[in-house]
């Protein structure tokens, strides 16, 4: 099997952690074994923050030993998740009270600290089960059948004291849910026409997303799935790559992040997405009792976005950094936000998102957000790559009191982070 991206190296990383975890290494670091957070204009909490250690570190060789870190500071002790990548191991931990403009400096220790939210995978037979702080939070399932799964996907997603985000069916049946669009699955990735082929709903000659490969690396603080997937045709023929990392930051069930980089390569030939409002880069399905038309047609939910749209007439098909939806699970208000990043090529990024509860990130669908006159469909060049990067920020609370503004910063304006 021919392996991408380096996901040998990061294999040949996560066996030889599992060979030498209990090695003996320093009890500490030594002065340059230090981070450095600057939280900068916004005060933080459930912050994320990631550093990297390049392979020409000094730190290196102990951070690669597999062995548990922390983070020590005189107001937070964290534990650090050591996650392999193509360059070198990014460190990351979650930052938790900081105020605007202050500074601290954590010293990177060997050993273990109280976590309260730790991230676990448990690998089975085409799927990774995700909990956190002890409590199942997801499970991704990567296999695929004709007409019934097209692409991998998350289910359940769950939030505030173990609320249903998304919509069960079809994976299952409860009674008083919606069955309609049999295609919208929880949360997942897909585009109704790639080249001519459909990866959105089950026409008869649609395509598959299938993973090829991939790795986990978990620790307290977070977990990765780093995969390769193949875009294919309904016969199997190729039509581009994707690498997908997955990050699953440990955070209270108030405030869960999935963190989507993606990056899709021409390796075949041109690959054109093709304007159609069908289709979702990063794509959910909310619960029912969210949305904002309920099924016996009384006000339900909330839809806004960062430009003050409120509902689904004003939000879709509108450019906004994030969108969010929000609405009762279980009696309690939650929510869940998809929020954009600077860098990506479509930025700020257009939403489809419906009164029933389809919610989709889909920058392509320009002849049906303004008018036929606009061509929305983009090429990626053979040989070329998009680079993008997506945050689903689960919440309790409307968009106010789940503070997503706040947690878009942390997404898109993060503290600064020092290696010392």
């Amino acid at each position: 099997m021919k392996f991408k991206f380096s996901i040998i190296e990061l294999l040949l990383a996560t066996l030889i952690c599992t060979i030498i975890f209990a090695a003996p290494v320093a009890n500490a670091f030594d002065s340059k074994g230090e981070i450095l957070v600057n939280a900068g204009t916004k005060a933080r909490d459930n912050c994320p923050v990631t550093v990297v250690v390049t392979k020409d570190s000094p730190l290196y060789e102990v951070v690669k030993s597999c062995q548990p870190l922390r983070a020590i500071s005189e107001k937070q002790s964290a534990s650090i998740a050591v996650l392999p990548i193509k360059d070198g191991i990014e460190l990351a931990f979650v930052v938790d009270g900081m105020k605007a403009w202050e500074t601290r400096t954590y010293r990177i220790e060997v050993g273990t600290t109280f976590n309260a939210n730790p991230v676990e995978f448990k690998e089975k037979s085409g799927a990774i089960d995700i909990s956190i702080a002890g409590k199942p939070f997801s499970t991704y399932d990567y296999t695929v059948a004709e007409n019934k799964k097209m692409w991998p996907n998350f289910y359940p997603l769950l939030g505030l004291g173990g609320a249903p985000m998304t919509r069960n069916f079809p994976m299952k049946k409860v009674e008083g849910e919606s069955e309609d669009h049999p295609h919208h699955q929880s949360l997942w990735v897909s585009h109704g026409d790639v080249n001519g082929v459909n990866f959105w709903n089950f026409s008869a000659e649609h395509g598959f997303t299938k993973q090829q490969e991939y790795i986990t690396s978990v620790a307290p603080a977070a977990g990765r799935i780093s995969a390769v997937l193949d875009w294919v045709d309904h016969e199997g023929k190729k039509i581009f790559e994707e690498e997908r990392i997955l990050t699953i930051w440990g955070t209270p069930d108030c405030a869960r992040m999935i963190d989507f980089d993606l990056t899709f390569k021409a390796t075949e030939g041109d690959v054109k997405f093709g304007d159609t409002k069908e289709g979702g880069l990063v794509s959910l399905r909310v619960a029912s009792t969210m949305r904002e038309k309920l099924l016996n047609k009384e006000k339900g939910g909330t839809i806004l976005n960062s430009k003050g749209g409120v509902g689904a007439g004003e939000c879709w098909g509108k450019p906004a950094p994030w969108c969010d939806y929000s609405g009762l699970v279980d009696g309690n208000t939650v929510g869940m936000t998809i929020m954009d990043y600077p860098t990506n090529p479509f930025y700020p990024m257009r939403y489809h998102v419906r009164d029933y509860g389809l919610f989709t990130a889909n920058p392509f669908g320009l002849s049906h957000f303004i008018d036929k006159s606009k061509d929305g469909s983009q090429t990626l060049e053979k040989g070329k790559t998009w680079k993008m990067k997506y945050r689903v920020y689960i919440h309790a609370g409307d968009a106010e009191k789940g503070k997503v503004a706040e947690a878009f910063a942390n997404f898109t304006n993060a503290p600064t982070v020092t290696l010392k």
